[in-house]
């Protein structure tokens, strides 16, 4: 008897016809897919027949090389569509990372502005601090958890020596 699909599920006997040739088949696919592959068989089997110069041995020695060479071709698109799978993910990896980088250095510069703003209204009685504010900077200062009265954080200080050392400093 042959054996059609998975060990592990509910098997159940099919007849079927390849070649002129009966077989029941211990199947755990739906009988009409069992059918189907045997009809494919079949008929690549009578296909090479047809050409008068296989016997049907040989035409099914040829069938099976095929199937399997279609088989290993399968297998190696699926292997390299996992590879570049893979490559992907890191890429998405590598560009998370990067985005939180920009996100954090976004934040830094937000700070630093708003403090740079600040010192340049104390230094220059031509810049009215209670002047109306955009409601974007607004929104920025409200990100930053900064009020009205509030001096914003030094970020220069939270940097460790390496990033200050990139940091551009202003005498303003």
């Amino acid at each position: 008897m042959l054996y059609l699909g998975e060990d592990s599920k509910e098997k159940k006997k099919i007849t079927i016809t390849v070649a002129d040739n009966r077989f029941t088949v211990l199947s755990s696919e739906d009988e009409e897919y069992s059918r189907e592959l045997a009809r494919q068989v079949d008929d690549s089997i009578r296909n090479m027949c047809a050409s008068g110069r296989s016997s049907v041995t040989a035409a099914a020695i040829l069938t099976a090389i095929n199937y399997r060479d279609e088989m290993n071709k399968k297998d190696k698109d699926i292997e390299q569509l996992k590879k570049q799978l893979v490559s992907y993910f890191e890429d998405i990896i590598r560009a998370g990372a990067k985005n939180s980088e920009l996100e954090k250095e976004n934040r830094r510069l937000k700070k630093d502005a708003e403090i740079y703003r600040r010192r340049l209204c104390e230094d220059s009685p031509t810049i009215n601090e209670n002047a109306p504010i955009s409601p974007a900077i607004k929104r920025q200062r409200k990100k930053m958890n900064v009020s009205d009265g509030e001096e914003a954080a030094d970020v220069s200080e939270e940097k460790n020596d390496e990033e200050n050392s990139d940091q551009i400093r202003w005498n303003i």
